[in-house]
């Protein structure tokens, strides 16, 4: 282990992000916002956003839950933009075509988050 607490072969800047809970959390909101930006170009966004929100995270169980608040979040923006639109009614009378967009990032990004299982955990600090 390194001097400062840190864990062998995880970057320092990613376990000091990981270990502060401000910074953290922040970088999950600015993860989050840049994912749903990449997922309005294209579904595979859901999966980079997953990976990036999931990064923040210091546990793999932390990062796929993370993801999953991501998905949600998306799902909500995307319920409200058809909501604004005036088609969620008639988006939701489409019945299980209707639920491609619910399930596709529900799914997608704690796939993605699960990226982070690529690191060591960083538990030093929570």
């Amino acid at each position: 282990m390194r001097d400062d607490g840190g864990v062998p072969g995880l970057p320092d800047r990613l376990w000091r992000l990981q270990t502060d809970p401000t910074d953290r959390w922040r970088a999950t909101v600015l993860a989050g916002t840049v994912g749903a930006l990449l997922a309005t170009v294209h579904w595979s966004g859901l999966l980079a956003g997953g990976a990036l929100v999931g990064l923040a995270w210091p546990t793999l169980r932390r990062a796929v839950l993370a993801g999953l608040g991501f998905g949600i979040a998306v799902v909500a923006l995307f319920a409200l933009e058809l909501a604004l639109g005036g088609s969620l009614v008639a988006t939701l009378r489409m019945g299980v075509f209707g639920l491609v967009p619910v399930v596709v990032p529900v799914v997608a990004a704690p796939l993605g988050a699960t990226v982070r299982g690529l690191v060591p955990d960083a538990t030093a600090g929570d």
